[in-house]
């Protein structure tokens, strides 16, 4: 029976663990680069697969695809090794799962470099800052609204509905 081309890239296990081999060495940059500039680094990345692997050349979005896949892949085994506590949804691992838990288990992507962690620190302090002094004024505005309305509504009380009607009797 002939198998249906479904057009998902079939990684072999050498190229995926050169993958996971150059995404480690790139960490630093995927630390200190913005999210929609990370295309160049994975464009390298393929490059490198490419050169390493004669007859397999994965695009850099089949590189990420295929990382991400990975990361999901790790994450879901490790929930199924330790009897998902948290009782997210988990599905059965694949090949490539198991055969690569124990390369991605250091969970290397998740550190950062000090300088993006400070960075990051000081854009949330900052954001942070900026989100307080907004209140503060939001809340300044609101107490002298509310402070003229009752104003007004006590003067308003103070007179009758009629105040021609009111001295002609």
């Amino acid at each position: 029976m002939a198998q249906l081309n479904t057009g998902a890239l079939q990684w072999p296990n050498d190229a995926t663990l050169s993958l996971i081999q150059y995404r480690r060495l790139y960490q630093r940059f995927f630390c200190t680069t913005a999210i929609h500039d990370q295309k160049v680094i994975w464009n390298h990345i393929s490059q490198n697969i490419n050169n390493d692997h004669q007859n397999f050349a994965p695009t850099k979005r089949q590189c990420r695809n295929k990382w991400n896949a990975l990361k999901s892949g790790y994450e879901n085994l490790k929930r199924l090794l330790s009897r998902n506590p948290e009782g997210f949804p988990t599905h059965t691992p694949t090949l490539h799962d198991e055969r690569f838990h124990d390369e991605l288990s250091d969970e290397f992507w998740l550190a950062e470099t000090p300088v993006r962690a400070a960075r990051r620190n000081r854009v949330d302090r900052r954001r942070y800052e900026y989100r307080e002094r907004r209140r503060s004024r939001s809340h300044h505005r609101h107490e002298r609204r509310r402070s003229r309305s009752h104003h007004r509504h006590e003067r308003r009380r103070s007179y009758s509905p009629y105040p021609r009607h009111r001295h002609r009797h």
